[in-house]
């Protein structure tokens, strides 16, 4: 347990100073925070974008569901999605 409490203290050491050297480097906490915060944000417009992408799609088989629907009647309502 002494050996993992040491281990312990000396990473915490080393990441508060990579973290404080991390962020001199890129312009102080607020520019690392703005940094976080426009990855966020692209990250939430391309999960917007697929997610249309996927409503796209869903719209799609379904109109091609319902042209084929009246050509082969006989097909079960989920047999488009089962191809």
């Amino acid at each position: 347990m002494k050996r993992f409490m040491i281990g312990f203290a000396v990473g915490v050491a080393i990441g508060a100073v990579a973290v404080a050297i991390g962020t001199a480097r890129f312009g102080g906490v607020e520019a690392l925070a703005g940094r976080v915060r426009g990855a966020i944000a692209a990250g939430q417009r391309a999960m917007e974008a697929h997610e249309q992408d996927l409503w796209a799609d869903v719209r799609r088989r379904r109109a091609a569901g319902m042209s084929s629907a009246d050509q082969r009647s006989s097909d079960p309502p989920g047999a488009l999605y089962e191809r």
